[in-house]
């Protein structure tokens, strides 16, 4: 049997420990205090900070025989056949979780400038897998989403067409 995680997999986007470092640098200059009570911040904190952190370590511990930086296979299995990227999931609602508890706004609020750094990293990872796994990545993309593992009530993928690609259009 293999082992049970790889350190390379364990991608801890240098973004969110910057947002938090940051965040609570600017609290503690100019406070940002998040309205509720400690024991509520602590409620409603602490679960987010648990999932994110055990949302990561099920990822790492599932992707255990695949080097993620130069994978082989695509991992579909475990979190990834709910998202295609639930480290970085984990790591957002950790993130979160800790502004949450600490009752800062200022923490939170920087978590969504690093999700979009980090969103255009996780196109080129796709890019990447595309050219890789291509048909093989292409199922996987079109069945499985790219971070919420829950899809929005209503919500349909439709595929795209010629008039998505102005290049492909016939000429008349």
């Amino acid at each position: 049997m293999g082992q049970s995680w790889r350190a390379r997999n364990v991608p801890v986007p240098a973004d969110y420990p910057v947002v938090l470092a940051v965040g609570f640098g600017l609290h503690r200059i100019r406070p940002w205090p998040m309205p509720g009570s400690r024991r509520a911040h602590r409620l409603v904190g602490l679960p987010l900070v648990a999932m994110g952190l055990l949302l990561a370590a099920w990822s790492v511990r599932t992707a255990a025989e695949v080097d993620l930086a130069r994978p082989d296979r695509l991992v579909c299995v475990g979190p990834y056949a709910l998202s295609r990227n639930p480290m970085y999931l984990g790591w957002l609602l950790a993130s979160v979780g800790v502004g949450v508890v600490a009752g800062s706004f200022w923490v939170v609020a920087g978590v969504p400038l690093a999700s979009v750094r980090i969103h255009f990293e996780v196109l080129r990872e796709e890019g990447r897998l595309a050219a890789s796994f291509g048909a093989e990545f292409e199922r996987y993309r079109e069945r499985v989403p790219r971070y919420w593992p829950v899809r929005p009530v209503g919500w349909t993928r439709r595929a795209p067409s010629d008039s998505d690609y102005p290049s492909r259009r016939s000429s008349p």
